[in-house]
């Protein structure tokens, strides 16, 4: 499962280390993407879009400067476009980034996201029901 990571570096909350850590902890659900670390290409907005559009799970790091970011609102609009599920982690700058916390939100968000899969899987367009499937059913 391709999961990116949405989140902006404006408040001094999220550092690059931070990002390193958080990947490490997103990796045990699938292949993040961190366009900070991941991206050496010559087009690098085209490498993001390319890797948003073929994300089956998008994380955003809900910080409170996130919302004044651009690309932050692009990556979240395409993504609902896209029907790719948006897990929001919320980290207010009242607490620091804590890797267990968001270990353990993940994994209760996609605990919830696969129960809704079980019981609304027949009201979803079958081109859905394998992109969920395998993004939930994912430790």
């Amino acid at each position: 499962m391709n999961i990116f990571i949405s989140y902006t570096l404006r408040d001094e909350m999220i550092t690059v280390d931070h990002l390193k850590f958080i990947s490490e902890v997103v990796s045990d659900y699938g292949k993040p993407f961190v366009d900070i670390i991941d991206n050496d290409a010559k087009d690098k907005q085209k490498f993001v879009i390319k890797q948003l559009d073929n994300s089956d799970l998008v994380v955003l790091l809900n910080t409170d400067s996130v919302s004044k970011s651009k690309w932050v609102r692009l990556e979240i609009d395409r993504a609902n476009k896209n029907n790719t599920p948006v897990i929001s982690i919320p980290l207010n700058g009242n607490q620091s980034i804590n890797l267990n916390y968001i270990n353990k939100y993940l994994r209760a968000e996609l605990k919830k996201a696969n129960k809704a899969f079980k019981s609304d899987s027949q009201r979803l367009p079958f081109s859905l029901r394998s992109k969920y499937r395998q993004a939930l059913l994912t430790p």
